[in-house]
């Protein structure tokens, strides 16, 4: 499934108009709607005050608003809920604690309070600066404010759309909205591909069927007349024991044996 186009729009422009609390534009333009920057200013009262840390926000191969985009920062970042990478885990990610009414404002507003007080009733990302949190509040707060000078003190500038921004968004939306169509076009296409596939699978197994079933009858009725007699033959040998006398046992055998010997020629 594809994102919502104008929906990821939308949220775009509130961003750019009424961003949240700590939160601005990111410092170049936005060329894709499926992948842009937000700049989030660290909180006053935090470690991280006085910072400045551009995050990237993907959509691309996310079905939003099914699913919440990929949020990664782009520097180092101490926090127990941060990895190595950038990458944020928190339950506000996961498929089962994330809604369709969900928006990027909520989920930035989401991140700026985790700054300001980690999230550890989960399972925190980065172990090691989690057993400093725990541990030692002051050391993590030194060495938080000291990583957040070394990788993030230098100043970001937001860019604020201009006229262009926007009929470059205008052709943005067009050509994302294009690709949509394409997409779900090809996939009906290879849908009614399989479907005739397998519609013809059904059919052959069925033709085969048929003629298995047909070719097992003729069989069964050109051995019926043979079998039938061969019965008859051991019936009529059998009674003969029950016969009186001896000779006219021997009489009637020899006249039934001709019969339990027939294979569909005379023989007698």
């Amino acid at each position: 499934m594809e994102p919502h186009i104008g929906r990821i729009r939308r949220e775009l422009r509130k961003i750019w108009v009424d961003p949240p609390a700590f939160c601005r534009p990111g410092a170049s333009p936005v060329t894709d709607l499926l992948h842009w920057e937000v700049v989030i200013d660290g909180p006053d009262g935090s470690p991280y005050a006085g910072g400045t840390f551009p995050v990237d926000i993907d959509f691309v191969n996310i079905n939003y608003p099914l699913s919440p985009p990929k949020i990664t920062f782009k520097t180092k970042v101490y926090h127990p809920n941060i990895d190595s990478r950038g990458e944020m885990t928190l339950d506000i990610f996961q498929y089962k604690n994330w809604g369709a009414a969900m928006t990027v404002h909520e989920l930035l507003l989401h991140i700026v309070s985790v700054l300001y007080d980690p999230m550890l009733d989960g399972r925190p990302v980065n172990d090691k600066v989690n057993d400093v949190y725990e541990s030692d509040i002051q050391l993590y707060e030194q060495l938080a404010c000291a990583w957040t000078w070394e990788y993030s003190s230098a100043p970001v500038v937001s860019h604020y759309p201009t006229e262009e921004d926007e009929r470059r968004l205008n052709r943005c939306a067009a050509a994302a909205a294009k690709r949509a169509a394409d997409a779900e076009a090809e996939r009906w296409r290879r849908y009614d591909e399989e479907r005739r596939r397998r519609r013809q699978e059904e059919e052959e197994m069925l033709e085969r069927a048929a003629a298995s079933s047909a070719a097992r009858r003729k069989r069964i009725a050109s051995l019926l007349p043979l079998v039938t007699l061969k019965r008859v033959a051991a019936f009529l040998q059998g009674w003969s024991v029950a016969l009186p006398f001896a000779t006219s046992r021997r009489r009637f055998s020899s006249a039934v044996l001709p019969l339990s010997n027939y294979t569909g020629r005379a023989c007698f």
